[in-house]
């Protein structure tokens, strides 16, 4: 299971940078009208090259999981304009994850086919990442980890903001105190009629239901109960990420007594069709 990401920008009407090219507000919409993952699910590459091997790094990246079109407004030569523009969401696995790190093919870039299963329609066959993307306005790929969780900076450089994740035992003993505040509030009665005249009131005691200090209870126990797993789940992500930058500052030739053979030589008129 990958990362999921939220929407983010991946496809501008307008002319294309590279190739002069002219994207439709109709391809847009064609698009979000022909994707459906049941029938085809695009697949993430690097600079549009889908390798055969499932070794890195021309194999697959994830999945495009969802498509949305909405207009927004792009500037253009110091000008707002309105654009139509292709949305999509997507189920990152650890190689996009550590590609957006290291501030490697940070933007997206689409792959079309003009008649999407016979339909005459456009429809989106694949996504990849690149430094040259053709669109204008697409939005920048940029995740960060802290403690161990995949997240997303707050920046407009933000393309792939990755949806909530775990949250610390505070986080979800507020949760708790919330939500079932919110329940038990509906059972509690809004205000007790005034007394009639010569009637007595009865007194205050301690069996009268309070939802807020209920719910305050149970989230303190909740809270309690899973700190311990919190906590080993911060220091496993601290110790991860100390191993790692110790194995990647580590010779990777360390105890070779000769170098590693360099392999042959490749053909240099051999080359990919992107």
């Amino acid at each position: 299971m990958g990362k999921k990401s939220k929407f983010f920008r991946a496809f501008v009407e307008g002319q294309t940078i590279s190739d002069n090219r002219t994207v439709t507000a109709e391809m847009i919409d064609d698009i979000v009208a022909t994707f459906n993952t049941e029938s085809y699910t695009p697949r993430i590459n690097v600079e549009h090259i889908s390798g055969y091997s499932p070794e890195p790094p021309f194999n697959g990246y994830g999945d495009v999981t969802a498509v949305k079109a909405q207009t927004d407004t792009i500037t253009i030569d110091g000008k707002p304009q309105q654009r139509r523009a292709l949305y999509a969401q997507v189920d990152a696995n650890d190689q996009l994850v550590t590609l957006s790190e290291r501030n490697q093919k940070p933007f997206p870039s689409v792959e079309l086919t003009p008649n999407y299963a016979g339909t005459g329609k456009f429809g989106l066959i694949g996504l990849a990442f690149t430094d040259t993307p053709a669109s204008i306005a697409t939005q920048r790929l940029n995740f960060s980890r802290v403690n161990g969780n995949v997240i997303a900076t707050a920046d407009d450089r933000a393309a792939l903001e990755f949806e909530a994740g775990p949250a610390d035992a505070n986080g979800i003993a507020a949760a708790v105190v919330q939500g079932l505040t919110g329940f038990f509030s509906k059972f509690k009665p809004e205000g007790q009629p005034a007394p009639k005249k010569d009637e007595q009131q009865l007194p205050a005691n301690d069996n009268v239901f309070d939802p807020a200090a209920f719910a305050t209870a149970i989230g303190g126990i909740v809270a309690a109960a899973i700190k311990p797993v919190v906590d080993a789940q911060t220091q496993h992500a601290s110790d991860f990420t100390a191993l790692r930058a110790k194995l990647e500052s580590t010779d990777a030739n360390q105890g070779f007594s000769r170098p590693p053979a360099t392999g042959g030589s490749i053909d240099p008129k051999l080359a990919t069709d992107c």
